[in-house]
């Protein structure tokens, strides 16, 4: 045997697997830098005794970007139908529901039905908002609701009984990615980072309750007849008896803040 060829070998063995663990331990250094310096960024809600939901939504994997949409135009979509009419110019239709239904079962399921079976497009509009005497729905793109736009909404009227008798709506077309060479999808940021941007920016101080978060698009360019929507969280906050509303960019690193 060659032991000389034999322990040049081992010698280059040795070598490589020293290399190998010092690489795995300069990954694992790394990466635990990575770690303190978001713990340290971190917010420490419950020391600065402001409170946040304890199940916040998840984003992981979830990239978004910016859209642009139209307004649709009800004018001939209410031609062919007798109960509904179109106003401002078409932009909003009204429509009378024959047989008024019942909005005080559980969980709204027959106004749901109603929605889904006879509003215009129904299936792309989610129930956002309950009051006494009105229900609000908002169009959704790819399940994300286009939040506070009244050119996506749907308003049930609801008399005494508790009964929907007709409702107004608003809707958008040709929802599409916008055109530009700086839209590529981007890694939405989590919730808890924008509750955080509330808090840096002096929107949250001390026994403030956030009391909702929720992702979807706002519209940050509004002409007569097209939108720019743009990836937000929409963060609702309580000032003593007073509840804020917040709409923080989830794509950028340094978002920019709404007040409504």
């Amino acid at each position: 045997m060659n032991w000389k060829r034999a322990k040049t070998l081992f010698i280059f063995v040795f070598i490589l697997v020293n290399i190998s663990l010092v690489i795995i331990y300069i990954d694992k250094v790394n990466k635990s830098h990575i770690n303190d310096s978001e713990e340290e960024n971190a917010v420490n809600f419950k020391q600065e005794e402001i409170t946040i939901p304890d199940n916040l939504p998840s984003v992981k994997g979830l990239k978004m970007q910016l859209l642009t949409a139209r307004s649709f135009d009800f004018s001939s979509y209410a031609k062919s139908r007798s109960e509904i009419s179109s106003e401002d110019s078409g932009a909003r239709a009204k429509g009378d529901i024959n047989n008024a239904v019942d909005v005080g079962n559980d969980q709204y399921t027959a106004l749901k039905s109603y929605v889904k079976d006879n509003v215009y497009k129904g299936k792309d509009y989610e129930m956002s908002n309950i009051d006494n005497d009105k229900v609000t729905f908002e169009q959704t793109y790819h399940d994300y609701p286009i939040m506070n736009n009244n050119k996506a909404r749907l308003e049930f009227n609801i008399n005494n009984d508790g009964k929907a008798t007709s409702y107004k709506q608003t809707a958008m077309k040709s929802i599409a990615p916008s055109e530009g060479a700086n839209n590529d999808k981007k890694q939405v940021n989590s919730a808890k980072s924008a509750i955080e941007a509330l808090y840096y920016n002096r929107y949250l101080k001390r026994n403030d309750e956030v009391t909702n978060a929720r992702l979807g698009y706002y519209t940050v360019v509004k002409e007569p007849n097209v939108q720019v929507l743009e990836a937000n969280w929409e963060i609702k906050v309580k000032h003593g008896d007073k509840i804020k509303t917040y709409y923080v960019e989830a794509v950028s690193d340094s978002p920019k803040i709404i007040e409504e």
